[in-house]
């Protein structure tokens, strides 16, 4: 057997995957207790103990109960804006496009901050409600509750609904629906009898692909939630793993919503494989349709209109809300907490957050690179069980969540590491693991893309591997490698969960600075720092799509 050149790498990634993500999650859902070696969920009935206590089994319904109508909810909001977008062209269509995609993209806590600035008792709808009628008392308090996780949840995930839906409704062919039409079917009929049919398999991966997500949510529901009456599993084995150091608990209850998730995974992945092929609708003029009176037309600039304020309200109110400063009993509008985010002293927790974020990203992204290229070479080309095989292996890190990821590098650092490794390091694995999957999944697809003829056509003419990677492969892919090493920076970015499990106050992060200042009650000095962080995302999000053309990282 001839030596492969990616050999070394391959291995290596392999021991990266194994040493760095199913060495600690199996320690931890094993139920090991670092600090009390003779509790384990494992032994004796703990397991069934813990599951039989009403507040635990409280916790678990409300988990679901909560991304079941989060799921449902954006599938409602989601579906206008898949018909709008397949069947109607209008003036800005390609911008209006790339900011309904723009929340699924932002940070979580960068989410949190803005609807507690826009819907908050403080927030900019109240405040206009409490000036115009004159009262003293905020008029809409519901955020923090089941409605202000809901809203957040939406906010974050309609833009998933929306894509997925739309790119099935674009596949169905008009011929269907002019052949019904022809039979005097009515517009409702032909949607019910033959539009809907077709789009309950998207629909449905749809729906479990934000269930899960919902399921996973923590910094939304940890600030959102209003206290112990909204906690969730999630929260619960943060609670648990970081603040009662009952890992045994934690890993029951992470055991659990493991299961809860890989069944989920299974179901959406068997409900994409029925995808029909067809031909796109023909789009119509929305200008012309609304000059017409068409009422299809006037809810389809309704729908837009409220898409524009939902998604660019809250997002508003982090930009105004770092200029305001409370000063001589009045706010103001000011440049203060940019200069003093930008002003060096000791204290100044935000360039060392920031720091610490960029070296972060940066390298958790050089090495998931580095491993991506290992992994991605064992699935590419590959068939039949031997495909599945490496799949599963290499993408289950995405069925986790980061929070349970977190807990399990807690407890195997505290176990193992502490004292040993710097933790700004172990962070950096941590990143790294967690963004691969999606850097494999940036690159599979050009990567396959390539003509298998070509590497037949290299061969022959004699050349080796080495010489068919950069003639032919770097070429082909550097573009697409470029977009993933971004891709994998934007990511860690933007991850709280998995840093709060482990992180201390030497590796403060721009997600961690914020939530510190939230949870101080600082929304200004928060929302400064959110801007920075807002205008790095966005701008690594611009990157990426005008590479790709259109937003396909999440299809």
């Amino acid at each position: 057997m001839k030596f492969h050149p990616l050999r070394p790498l391959q291995i290596s990634s392999l021991l990266l995957l194994g040493a760095g993500f199913y060495w600690p999650v199996l320690s931890f859902l094993s139920g090991s207790n670092p600090l009390y070696s003779e509790e384990s969920f494992f032994h004796g009935e703990f397991f069934l103990d813990f599951l039989s206590d009403p507040w635990n089994l409280k916790v678990i319904a409300f988990s679901i109960v909560q991304a079941f109508l989060s799921a449902l909810i954006s599938i409602l909001v989601g579906l206008p804006g898949a018909w709008l977008l397949t069947h109607y062209n209008f003036p800005g269509q390609r911008w209006f496009r790339l900011l309904t995609y723009l929340p699924f993209i932002l940070p979580s806590i960068l989410v949190v901050l803005a609807m507690v600035l826009f819907f908050g008792n403080n927030g900019w709808i109240n405040r206009g409600l409490m000036f115009f009628l004159g009262t003293e008392e905020p008029p809409v308090q519901f955020l923090y509750s089941l409605s202000g996780i809901l809203i957040a949840h939406v906010f974050y995930n309609f833009p998933i609904a929306m894509k997925i839906i739309g790119d099935q409704w674009e596949r169905i062919s008009e011929q269907y629906l002019q052949a019904a039409r022809s039979l005097g079917a009515g517009s409702i009929k032909r949607f019910f009898g033959i539009t809907f049919p077709l789009l309950l398999p998207s629909i449905g991966s749809a729906f479990v692909l934000i269930f899960i997500l919902c399921m996973n949510s923590f910094a939304i529901i940890l600030v959102l939630g209003g206290g112990i009456r909204y906690t969730t599993i999630e929260v619960l084995i943060y609670q648990l793993a970081r603040i009662e150091l009952d890992f045994s608990g934690a890993g029951s209850l992470a055991f659990l919503q493991g299961c809860l998730s890989l069944v989920s995974m299974v179901i959406l992945f068997r409900g994409r494989n029925r995808w029909v092929e067809q031909k796109s609708p023909v789009k119509n003029w929305l200008p012309l349709k609304l000059r017409n009176c068409s009422l299809k037309a006037w809810f389809a600039l309704c729908w837009i209109i409220f898409v524009l304020i939902f998604t660019l309200g809250p997002l508003s109110a982090i930009v105004l809300d770092s200029f305001r400063k409370f000063e001589n009993g009045e706010w103001i509008y000011t440049w203060y907490w940019y200069d003093k985010l930008f002003s060096w002293s000791e204290n100044n927790y935000f360039l060392s957050s920031l720091w610490n974020s960029l070296r972060i990203g940066l390298g958790s992204a050089l090495i998931s690179s580095l491993c991506g290229i290992g992994l991605v070479s064992l699935i590419a080309y590959k068939k039949g069980g031997q495909r599945r095989f490496w799949e599963v292996l290499t993408l289950f890190p995405l069925t986790l969540s980061t929070v349970v990821f977190g807990v399990a590098w807690f407890h195997f650092y505290q176990g193992n590491l502490v004292d040993t490794v710097p933790l700004i390091y172990v962070v950096i694995a941590m990143h790294a693991l967690l963004t691969c999957p999606y850097w494999i999944r940036v690159v599979l697809p050009t990567l396959e893309s390539i003509p298998q003829k070509w590497h037949i056509e290299s061969k022959m003419l004699g050349g080796t591997i080495l010489e068919y990677g950069f003639r032919i492969l770097w070429p082909w892919l550097r573009k697409t490698f470029l977009i993933a090493f971004f891709f994998s920076f934007s990511l860690s970015l933007g991850e709280l969960n998995s840093t709060m499990m482990i992180a201390d106050d030497s590796v403060r992060t721009l997600p961690l600075e914020i939530y510190g200042a939230i949870s101080g009650y600082r929304f200004s000095y928060a929302s400064a720092v959110a801007v920075i962080l807002l205008f790095l995302s966005v701008s690594i999000f611009f990157v990426v799509e005008r590479s790709l053309g259109h937003f396909e990282l999440y299809k």
